[in-house]
């Protein structure tokens, strides 16, 4: 082996070996990216709840075990918010990860695997609230946020645990791309990026009305459960994973 040969694997290594670190960096405030986000899923999880519990004191004939009450919608919360984090970590650590001298690459890398982690953590938290909800009957009135019967169709507590820990990791990949794109091009570009992206998918709105394929579009979705949507989900999530690391080989940390 060549001084030049050995010198590059020992560089290697020693990159490769500071993705711990790059994960670590990701963490230095606890709050950001484990409290916070639990936080406001508890707090959603008891203003969806308590909606529940609102709109059930309304309906004086409602029989609960018949007519489940259910507000899905509560569950996003976290994830608007952890997609935020994912954009405040490319506009804030990646510069402070450079003047520490870990490669772009070591920092993704790290990053990734903190997307990762906060995602299954979400996935398993969502498995835990949907066992509770569904163990007392939806506190005793089937009120649910998570555990609404009609998932059993679609995949139970797994389908919904592997379901929100794909859609999280998506949309945290989803906000850290928009920051790395800030620091990769100019403002200009940026809009031009938003407004084509937002003409695509008027485009494709109005393309399916125009040929009458929400039928079919609904028949599709009907079809799924909530694994195959995982599986799609995924692998967005890594076609937006590659766009992401040929960004931020470019990107300006200034």
């Amino acid at each position: 082996m060549t001084t030049s040969t050995l010198h590059s694997t020992t560089t290697n290594r020693s990159s490769f070996a500071r993705v711990p670190a790059a994960f670590r960096l990701q963490f230095a405030v606890p709050w950001s990216f484990i409290w916070l986000p639990i936080g406001i899923f508890l707090l959603a999880w008891v203003l969806g709840t308590g909606i529940g519990f609102l709109i059930d004191s309304q309906m004086a004939d409602r029989i609960p075990a018949e007519e489940p009450l259910s507000s899905i919608g509560a569950a996003q919360a976290p994830i608007w918010y952890l997609a935020f984090m994912a954009a405040y970590t490319a506009s804030h650590t990646f510069p402070f990860s450079v003047a520490l001298s870990y490669s772009r690459r070591v920092y993704l890398i790290g990053t990734y695997l903190t997307f990762a982690v906060v995602s299954v953590g979400y996935g398993l938290i969502a498995m835990l609230a949907f066992w509770i909800e569904r163990l007392t009957d939806g506190f005793g009135r089937h009120v649910y946020v998570v555990g609404a019967p009609f998932l059993d169709d679609v995949g139970g507590m797994l389908g919904v645990g592997a379901f929100g820990a794909v859609v999280t990791l998506f949309f945290m990949c989803f906000g850290f791309f928009w920051a790395i794109l800030y620091r990769r091009v100019s403002i200009p570009v940026l809009w031009v990026v938003i407004l084509s992206v937002i003409v695509v998918i008027l485009g494709l709105i109005a393309m399916i009305t125009l040929n009458e394929w929400w039928p079919n579009v609904g028949l599709w979705f009907v079809d799924q459960t909530a694994f195959t949507l995982a599986g799609w989900g995924l692998l967005a999530t890594v076609l937006l994973g590659g766009l992401n690391y040929w960004l931020i080989r470019k990107a300006t940390v200034s």
